[in-house]
Formats: C-alpha cells, structure tokens, sequence
C-alpha cells in the first residue's frame, strides 16, 4: 500500500511560529518519540495496516559536547547542502520502524495475486536536518530488510492471536529476503504567517521532496496549514507527519504551558519505484504495480504540554494500484517526551 511511502519521506518540517508558547530555557538531551499507525478505523487489514517506530530526536548538534557521538555524526555529514551552513543550526535522528502490508482478504493463505502483496518491512532511519529562519532541510539515510527476516508475520500473527482477531493466513506468500537502501530529500519554507487573535496563529508551508532507492523512489509535492492556540516554534509541526521520523520535535523543546493545534494538507507524488507494491528489486516476486501518480490528504490534531506532546491524524489516499479493493487510509497515534 502505499501508504508507507510517505513513512519514508522525512516527516514535513516548518520553521517559524506566530504567538509562540514560551519555550523552556532548560536545555534537554533529546526527545523520545513511539509512533503507532493502524488502519483500524476502516475495519480491515488491508494494504498498508500497520506500522511501529521509536524515534530519538536531538537537540542542535552545538548544544553537545566536542566529540559526543551526536555531534561528531552531525559533523560528519556537513557536506551536505545546507549543513553547517552559516546561520543554519543543525539537528540529527534515529528511527527504528516496523511496517506491514496485507492484501484485502488476511483469511486466505493464497491470495490473489492482483491484490496487495504480504510484505513485511524493518529499517533504520538516519535523518540530518538544517534549521534556518524560514527554510528546513532534511536529508535522508534508510537501511533495513524486507521479507521474512523483519520478523512482521510473527508480530502480526502473535498480535492477531492475544486480540483474537482472524489470523493473517497468506504470510508464506509474502516478498522475500532483500537488503534496503534509501536516501531522501525533504525540503519546506515557512511561506505565511499570521494572528487570529491575542494567543490564535496560523501558518502555511509548501513542502518538496525526492527519493532514489529500493524502497522508494518519486518526487512529492505538497502544501500544509496549521491553526492553533500558543504555535510553538516546531519543525513540521502536525500536518503531513509522513509517519515515524517524528520531525515536530526538531529545533522545539519542551514548553512552560499548554499549545493545541489543528493541521491539514495535502500532497502528491511521483512514483517511479515502491517496494511494497511493485516488489523486490533482485529478486523474483508478487507485485502489483503502483501508479505513477498517488494523492495524499492528512488532519491532525496536537497537544503540547511542559515536556510531553500527543498527536493523533487521519491519512487517506487516491488509488495506489489499479486493482486496489478499497482505498487505503489510516490513523497516526504519537507521543514525544523531552528529557
């Protein structure tokens, strides 16, 4: 399904913020973030039906200490555009996820094979990211293994299994053993800002990105707002999350009162390579063929207090594959922790 193409495009990053709540001048180590998405508001296991991630977000790379890991791996990749730059603060994560991919009708062990494969994902995120006044650029680093050994049928099965749900039946068919490796590009512009009122602020940010590799490869396009009571100074805020890169943590820490915001946008997205759908890339296997070109739209919700924030969205999607049973769409749950 594709919806986890979006998991692999760097979480959509703003800068700026109108009537901003206080921010704490106490400084942190990092932020810690577990995300859950579920198509479970559709009453089904079809398509993109789970995904699983922890995510650790630093503080700017110059708060930390001269050889720290987290500096030194920062540093390291200041040949990248826009890293290191003069006036840019530089910012690194780590994402640890887990996804699956199941076909309309989990009860049948061979599965039609113009429906969506049995595809089991695990991979490693490394996300640079450069903070400047309006601009956020993300550059994106994606290794892991699809097919048996990211371990989704067990954790599926044995899921299914402790919420006596029907047990998924067609695992034996899914896409085999194959390396992952990914790079990324996502880049926003805080384009306009503005009052609603003594403590109400809005903001609208156009977002690109690319991608080339085994997992995905496209370009997208897209545009996202957000309203809301206190805006905090937040790297993508909600909007267009894209999944487990927990992006709204970036560049904003912990805050002194509350901060409640509404977001939405939309996106598109050239697709040339999706592995989830089109298959593995060196090895024989079940595929569908994506379409060329997917449509996105997400709402959210957020709420940010002192060192916690909670996010929970919506995502739906225009058709991915021809024969596709029903349109893909599913629920984000996350929650931050700043220490």
């Amino acid at each position: 399904m594709k919806q986890s193409v979006w998991l692999l495009l760097v979480a959509l990053l703003s800068s700026g913020a109108v009537d901003c709540a206080e921010q704490s001048p106490a400084s942190y180590r990092g932020a810690l973030t577990v995300t859950v998405e579920n198509d479970v508001a559709t009453g089904s296991d079809n398509n993109y039906t789970n995904g699983v991630g922890l995510t650790w977000v630093s503080d700017a790379i110059d708060t930390y200490e001269k050889g720290s890991l987290v500096r030194r791996w920062g540093e390291f990749w200041s040949f990248l555009p826009f890293v290191g730059n003069e006036g840019y603060r530089t910012y690194v994560s780590w994402s640890l996820a887990q996804e699956m991919h199941t076909p309309d009708d989990i009860r049948n062990p061979n599965p039609p094979i113009d429906d969506q494969p049995y595809a089991g994902v695990l991979y490693l995120d490394s996300t640079i990211y450069a903070k400047k006044d309006r601009w956020v650029h993300a550059w994106q680093l994606r290794v892991g293994v699809v097919g048996p050994a990211s371990q989704a049928e067990n954790v599926q099965k044995w899921f299914h299994g402790w919420t006596g749900s029907d047990e998924p039946m067609g695992w034996d068919t899914q896409l085999p053993n194959e390396p992952i490796l990914n790079v990324g590009y996502t880049g926003t512009y805080l384009l306009a800002q503005g009052d609603l009122g003594k403590s109400v602020g809005w903001r609208v940010i156009p977002v690109g990105s690319a991608a080339l590799g085994n997992y995905f490869t496209g370009v997208g396009l897209g545009l996202y707002g957000e309203v809301g009571w206190n805006l905090v100074d937040a790297i993508g805020g909600t909007a267009l999350r894209q999944g487990l890169n927990a992006a709204s943590t970036v560049g904003a820490g912990p805050v002194s009162g509350w901060s409640v915001s509404f977001s939405g946008g939309v996106m598109g997205y050239g697709v040339a390579y999706y592995l989830p759908l089109d298959g593995t890339a060196f090895h024989d296997s079940r595929s569908v063929g994506s379409k060329p070109f997917i449509g996105m739209a997400t709402f959210g919700l957020a709420v940010r207090h002192k060192s916690f924030v909670g996010f929970f969205g919506k995502t739906y999607f225009t058709p991915t594959f021809d024969t596709e049973r029903r349109r893909p769409e599913f629920g984000t749950l996350s929650l931050s922790w700043y220490f």
